[in-house]
């Protein structure tokens, strides 16, 4: 495989509440494309596959979650996965520096949960989308015990569960760190790459 490592910066792969920076469009509709016409590859969803951390966790799921029909496998890593209730109450500083250019400038409590905070909300997505959609994607989801994002995961976990679609999930002893994502790349991978052995 060839691995693509695109970078986001602060946008979080999405594209914003205001139109000023459209990520996901450019990443479906540029940056994909461009790669797979330029590398002598299978350019097709049997191929494909995605995968990220933190952020780039968040990433891979919002654009797998929403473009079941691109990717036929997703790894998200320690995944930035929130729910209303974390969005809501967090401080306005960390709102305003994190998430307000995605979702909403100034806004406080439950103006936060916008229409654009929905539409790339992936417990949202995942309660609202068919399952049958969710299932088009093999889905690896792996966060350490003691990394501050374990809620999110577990919620995801959970609504994955609820929603009646098979997945991996793992909890292996660790943090927010390089040590255990270097850890994880490597099973990740391999999940990801067992998918493209077509029978």
């Amino acid at each position: 495989m060839i691995i693509a490592m695109p970078n986001a910066d602060s946008s979080w792969y999405i594209n914003s509440y205001d139109g000023k920076e459209n990520y996901e469009d450019f990443f479906i509709k540029e940056f994909m494309p461009t790669i797979e016409k330029t590398y002598r590859i299978k350019a097709e969803k049997n191929y494909r596959g995605i995968a990220g951390l933190s952020m780039g966790g968040y990433g891979t799921l919002t654009l797998s979650l929403k473009h079941p029909d691109l990717f036929s496998a997703a790894a998200p890593l320690s995944a930035a996965v929130f729910d209303d209730t974390t969005l809501t109450t967090m401080p306005d500083k960390s709102y305003e520096t994190t998430f307000g250019q995605l979702f909403g400038r100034g806004l406080k409590g439950k103006a936060r949960l916008s229409e654009a905070w929905y539409n790339n909300s992936v417990l949202k997505i995942i309660e609202t989308k068919p399952a049958a959609d969710i299932k088009k994607v093999r889905y690896w989801i792996d966060c350490g015990d003691d990394d501050f994002l374990t809620k999110g995961n577990c919620l995801l976990h959970i609504a994955l569960v609820d929603k009646g679609v098979p997945h991996e999930f793992r909890v292996r002893d660790g943090a927010h760190t390089w040590t255990y994502w270097r850890t994880g790349i490597i099973p990740a991978l391999a999940f990801i790459g067992d998918g493209f052995h077509q029978k």
